[in-house]
């Protein structure tokens, strides 16, 4: 038995799991890998990939899904079929209702790196806007110093302006 079934308390995953300190971590890992002579770019595809699927659904928003929207490219090219080690001609091809061209699908994985960049960044996720006193975790009243001092000039009965 674990001692948190000891003690009958049971965590929600939201409070076992900071996300957003997951993320950091699969993106760092992501940027670590472009550097490394050992990882081949199919490892670091299948990771943007992973980092892609990890993002939830419900975070989607309309610039995210425009960027997807670019990230997969269709391309037609010609369709060479080899039966026996040879290729079929072209009249053959024709003839048997072949089609001469196949759409071939890429994906860009620096895109939907940067398009994930983007929606993390229309989160908020990724720059703090407000300042955060460390050692309360709550925002800061005032952003700068000249802020506060501004507040203490405006307020006559602070002793603090008393010396």
């Amino acid at each position: 038995m674990s001692s948190t079934e000891d003690l009958g308390i049971q965590l929600e995953l939201k409070e076992r799991l900071n996300y957003p300190e997951y993320l950091e971590n699969v993106i760092k890992n992501i940027n670590s890998a472009f550097g490394n002579e050992k990882i081949s770019m199919t490892k670091v595809q299948a990771m943007i990939l992973n980092l892609f699927y990890d993002i939830p659904a419900s975070w989607y928003n309309d610039d995210f899904l425009n960027d997807i929207k670019g990230v997969v490219t269709i391309k037609q090219v010609p369709n060479i079929v080899k039966f026996c080690n040879s290729t079929l001609s072209k009249e053959y091809m024709i003839e048997q209702d072949i089609p001469l061209t196949k759409e071939v699908k890429s994906v860009n994985y620096f895109k939907m790196k940067n398009a994930i960049i983007n929606l993390l960044d229309s989160l908020n996720m990724l720059v703090r806007k407000d300042k955060i006193e460390k050692s309360t975790g709550r925002n800061l009243k005032y952003k700068t110093l000249d802020d506060l001092l501004d507040s203490l000039e405006k307020d006559e009965n602070n002793e603090a302006l008393e010396i």
